[in-house]
């Protein structure tokens, strides 16, 4: 037996060893049970999850866990006065927060002077991992062996202690979702905590399972929002507005790791007299100035990043954008990518709807000229044969210039979602969208897709879309992820 930590002066000096009991324990919620369906709610919120910012402990590669020693670094500071400023402009009715002080400290920073209620949520903190906590990686693999490969690879069924933290955590991070949800007059809150809740709480919302830990990744100071609108008494009905979009493009998110593939969704510019809503369909309809201005912005954030080929829908702002892309590439100082446009990459055609607005219309609609399930199996080919591009070689990147309902289906492909779940992810014009397929180069066959960020926009400047916004009402579309 030990002390849960032993305290000194200096925090990188601090030890922590496993007592069997902490400071949560009295609170009985770690559980290896079903998460909790998301309560029924009666106005529309906005969800905004914040990953605090990196920790000595991070710094350090040393495992977290719920312990409470790590602080921020001066890097985590910075951080998340970045985050701060990208959201000084935006207004929340309620903060959430966990009670430890690398999140504590991350939320001061963004919340600054605001007003309004503050909640500390101990269903908010990190995983707890036990007697991993405290231990750098090299110590938990020398120590665990077997049980620290788990970790890695098979972190559902992980058990330490005789707990199963990943399933414990989709418990508690439900829990959370009544105390979040369950607050009235609160349409917009900024909830700040940790990287493997926050991605249980991503998991959760979306409807899946524990397996999918580490496939919705959540960077330091980084935001996440989703989107809920009532639907009686049900749970919510959910929008994925973004995941994991910091101030910038990290250093993860830039350079694919040796041996993983990689596919960069870019959404196509927005089109002449486009509004928003609008189902363009298979209309060829040229680009406008704020479509080739967002082309542009989105080929600058990638030529720190080497495409080794680009796709492109057919028509002729797509193609167009997708050789912005491949001229900057060329200009960065890396080889020409081929450039190819793609019959499966068109928009799906909707007939007599096209030119109405997404929120009169369901998912599968009898006026669609392309019903939902000759869609969905047009964007299953696709996905399938841009993998197999990013696993040529030992890991290709290849970058993708298509229409919102493309990008979603891509995503619902990666995550093993059905078509009814087209609707569940947004992309707004010259976005972008990060998978990464890891250790193609095993020669495993095609792998699972690592989500490192959707509907990124910090590049587009003045015309990227606010972490909150007035019509809140518009969050969920009704169809594929908005026109």
């Amino acid at each position: 037996m030990c002390s849960a930590a032993i305290v000194e002066t200096d925090v990188r000096k601090q030890e922590y060893c496993w007592a069997e009991v902490d400071q949560f324990t009295d609170l009985n919620d770690r559980l290896d049970s079903s998460p909790i369906p998301l309560p029924p709610i009666k106005e529309a919120k906005r969800v905004i999850l914040v990953r605090h910012g990196q920790s000595t402990w991070n710094a350090e590669g040393r495992i977290q866990g719920s312990s409470d020693i790590s602080v921020l670094t001066k890097k985590g500071e910075s951080q998340a006065e970045t985050t701060q400023q990208m959201l000084k402009d935006d207004t929340f009715d309620m903060l959430f927060h966990s009670p430890l002080q690398r999140a504590d400290q991350t939320a001061q920073i963004i919340w600054g002077s605001r007003k309004g209620p503050v909640a500390v949520l101990p269903s908010l903190r990190e995983i707890d991992l036990y007697s991993f906590q405290g231990l750098l990686k090299h110590e938990g693999k020398a120590r665990y062996g077997d049980q620290y490969k788990q970790w890695q690879k098979d972190a559902a069924e992980f058990m330490i202690n005789g707990q199963a933290p990943v399933r414990e955590l989709w418990y508690r991070a439900s829990l959370a979702w009544q105390q979040i949800l369950g607050v009235d007059d609160v349409r917009s809150a900024l909830v700040v905590a940790h990287n493997a809740v926050n991605q249980a709480l991503l998991n959760t919302a979306l409807g899946l399972p524990p397996t999918f830990f580490r496939r919705l990744t959540q960077t330091n100071a980084a935001t996440s929002v989703i989107d809920f609108q009532p639907n009686g008494d049900n749970p919510p009905t959910r929008v994925i507005d973004r995941i994991n979009q910091a101030g910038a493009l990290c250093t993860n998110m830039l350079t694919a790791k040796p041996g993983n593939g990689r596919l960069v969704l870019v959404r196509v510019g927005v089109a002449e007299g486009f509004k928003e809503g609008t189902l363009l369909g298979t209309r060829n309809d040229p680009l406008s100035t704020l479509g080739r201005v967002q082309g542009q912005k989105a080929a600058e954030l990638l030529m720190d990043i080497q495409i080794d080929a680009i796709f492109s829908s057919p028509v002729e702002r797509a193609t167009e954008n997708a050789q912005t892309i491949a001229d900057l590439q060329a200009l960065a100082g890396f080889p020409f990518p081929s450039v190819e446009a793609l019959g499966s990459l068109r928009n799906r055609d909707w007939g007599s709807l096209e030119g109405r607005n997404a929120s009169e219309v369901g998912v599968d609609v009898v006026g669609a000229a392309e019903q939902l399930g000759a869609f969905w199996q047009r964007s299953a080919d696709a996905w399938a044969q841009l993998q197999e591009h990013c696993h040529r070689g030992g890991g290709k990147t290849v970058a993708v210039v298509t229409h919102s309902p493309l990008i979603s289906a891509m995503l619902c492909h990666c995550l093993g979602l059905g078509p009814s779940n087209l609707s569940l992810f947004r992309t707004g014009g010259g976005s972008v969208t990060i998978i990464d397929f890891p250790d193609v180069a095993q020669g495993d066959g095609l792998s699972h897709g690592v989500v490192r960020c959707t509907n990124f926009t910090a590049h587009l400047g003045r015309w990227a879309v606010p972490v909150t916004r007035d019509d809140v009402e518009y969050a969920v579309c009704g169809v594929d992820g908005c026109f």
